[in-house]
């Protein structure tokens, strides 16, 4: 079994996987609800419109945060790290690093936020909650994130600049 190297044809492949897959994750039926025999299906946007027209902003601002702002900007910022699809210093492109890895201890907190979502929802006896194929493409696009992240060859544009 091989490992995967540091290689930014792989880390930017599975970024972009990663951003395929998270699209139809939040758009997707991410779970349907059963209560009193009635089944309602929702989708992580369905979820954050109904929080927010609830005026639940704590949680609504959570989910937003850690379910969408923060995987969106951690595959963006690595494609064009890796790609240098846009021109960027060298510089900022080892912030843009810096951060990615800083942040990649916090990648599995989009899945607590959701399963605490989950939690909520499912009160024992009265609600019955199945999860949906968008639950499993959201669950892909942070799995592919990871190794994105892990592969990622920072040796290239993370080198020490020297003080003339």
């Amino acid at each position: 079994m091989t490992v995967l190297k540091p290689n930014n044809a792989n880390a930017v492949t599975f970024a972009v996987l990663a951003l395929m897959a998270l699209v139809p994750g939040l758009y997707g039926p991410f779970m349907t609800v059963v209560t009193m025999g009635i089944e309602k299906t929702y989708s992580i946007y369905g979820i954050l419109e109904s929080l927010a027209s609830a005026g639940q902003w704590l949680l609504f601002s959570v989910i937003l945060l850690f379910s969408v702002a923060f995987p969106f900007t951690k595959l963006i910022f690595l494609v064009v790290i890796t790609t240098r699809l846009c021109p960027i210093s060298d510089h900022n492109c080892r912030r843009l690093f810096a951060f990615a890895e800083k942040t990649a201890r916090f990648s599995m907190l989009d899945i607590m936020a959701l399963a605490l979502l989950v939690v909520v929802l499912k009160v024992e006896g009265v609600a019955h909650v199945n999860i949906a194929w968008g639950t499993i493409c959201f669950f892909l696009s942070v799995i592919l994130s990871m190794i994105a992240g892990f592969v990622v060859d920072g040796s290239s544009f993370c080198k020490k600049q020297t003080q003339p």
